[in-house]
């Protein structure tokens, strides 16, 4: 029960955080994790004790992404990224560039670790010549959601996907 009412507090925190910073008008750029250690005969079966897989993304998704290429303007897009569950993924983007039209599709492999963090990469068509694209995620909801951080040098850009 103490265990329950620590996990419970330790969320209740977080979401305390959140919110203050969404009131005083702060963006968080980057993922946040809380996730209580258990303390209890019951290790893996609390919160934060999800384990995941390749397969833990499989299926479509709707994604909305938004930064900047320093020096180089805004990026915004939309997609459907559909992940096949076994270490593979296609985008079909369209977005906007510094205000140009993007329109693309793209693919590439990705990995989830087993405490659902991962990565994708695949070449860029934003450049000419292409190169290649790297992104950090970590997967939420038992799959249902994930946030992604373009994690190239000279980029600030995130997004949130959420399963279709």
């Amino acid at each position: 029960m103490i265990s329950r009412l620590k996990t419970f507090l330790m969320g209740a925190a977080a979401f305390a955080v959140i919110a203050i910073a969404s009131i005083a008008g702060q963006r968080l750029l980057t993922p946040m994790v809380v996730a209580a250690a258990p303390d209890s005969p019951n290790q893996g079966n609390g919160p934060g004790s999800q384990t995941c897989s390749a397969q833990t993304l499989h299926g479509s998704y709707g994604i909305r992404f938004e930064g900047s290429k320093l020096g180089a303007g805004l990026y915004v897009s939309v997609s459907r990224v559909t992940f096949d569950g076994g270490g593979q993924f296609t985008v079909n983007e369209i977005g906007r560039s510094n205000g140009s039209l993007v329109e693309r599709t793209f693919t590439g492999p990705y990995v989830v670790n087993s405490d659902c963090t991962g990565y994708l990469d695949y070449s860029s068509t934003l450049t000419n010549p292409p190169h290649e694209a790297h992104g950090n995620f970590v997967i939420v909801d038992q799959g249902k959601e994930f946030y992604i951080i373009d994690n190239e040098d000279g980029w600030e850009a995130s997004g949130v996907g959420k399963r279709i």
